[in-house]
């Protein structure tokens, strides 16, 4: 059963919002739409302070961390998050990633089937990010006239392999394209498709620490996936079949008309949510 019909944002942990906020405005053209957690009432209520930028025609976020996390090794590594860009979009990113000195690799030739050029680079904070141009139109959302034209792929750890193919073909419908096998020394890794022509990439790997508590019960960094209007009742009564616990945080966050969502936790970690058009 198709659900989720593709990756629609994500929020991610960052240790500076100042230092993050001007990264993403910078490297990926983004926006700033909104600031959380910086006034006395939000304080009162115990917000983490977020900030809400837009990027590739999609709105991203960024949360404070409570914990330091170590730095990563290099440009390359888990998760992955993705936008895709144009020729124009990656040679203005390459010049701006050589003036900040920012770590990256690339551009990488054909790093996965999908994609022409790949660079793969690092935000401050150490988030883990490939900017590509795709071979083909994937049918997702586009921003033409943005650097980022819109989400790409998604690569995520996978502790247990078995546990986390099922949630995302059972919960979610993604179709599996591939699955290496186990060799000595090599993690397995295996590609599903999204209904957008967007492919979630599992890993086998441990769930690194994020900086904070990550749980659907609690407001912070989440992966957002698209479900259809039409088929949103559709979606929430195949969770309760499948008995996955689910929900809104609205009992903890302030919700303007038209928020909302419901929240999962999928089997490495991550904070999965589900929403829809009209939805934020």
């Amino acid at each position: 059963m198709k659900v989720a019909q593709s990756l629609d944002h994500f929020v991610v942990p960052v240790d500076d919002l100042v230092i993050a906020e001007e990264f993403y405005q910078k490297i990926f053209g983004g926006r700033i739409t909104r600031r959380n957690g910086l006034n006395v009432r939000q304080r009162k209520r115990g917000a983490v302070p977020h900030t809400f930028i837009q990027i590739g025609g999609k709105r991203m976020g960024v949360y404070l961390q409570s914990e330091e996390r170590a730095q990563p090794a290099g440009a390359r590594g888990l998760p992955t998050y993705s936008f895709t860009t144009t020729e124009r979009g990656l040679e203005e990113l390459a010049k701006d990633l050589n003036d900040l000195d920012a770590r990256f690799d690339g551009p990488v030739e054909n790093a996965y089937s999908f994609a022409k050029q790949t660079f793969f680079l690092t935000d401050p904070a150490g988030n883990h990010y490939a900017v590509y141009i795709p071979q083909a139109s994937s049918g997702a959302s586009a921003a033409p006239s943005s650097r980022m034209t819109a989400v790409g792929y998604l690569e995520l750890e996978a502790p247990d392999m078995d546990a986390s193919i099922d949630f995302y073909e059972q919960v979610l419908g993604f179709e599996m394209q591939s699955r290496s096998k186990n060799r000595t020394g090599f993690p397995q890794q295996a590609m599903l498709k999204m209904e957008s022509g967007q492919t979630l990439i599992l890993t086998e790997a441990q769930f690194s620490s994020k900086g904070l508590v990550m749980s659907r019960k609690v407001p912070g960094p989440h992966i957002a996936f698209y479900v259809p209007a039409a088929n949103w009742t559709t979606a929430l009564a195949h969770l309760d079949t499948l008995g996955i616990s689910h929900g809104d945080r609205g009992a903890a966050k302030e919700r303007r008309e038209g928020q909302g969502g419901t929240y999962m936790d999928d089997p490495a970690g991550y904070v999965i949510q589900f929403i829809t058009d009209g939805m934020e």
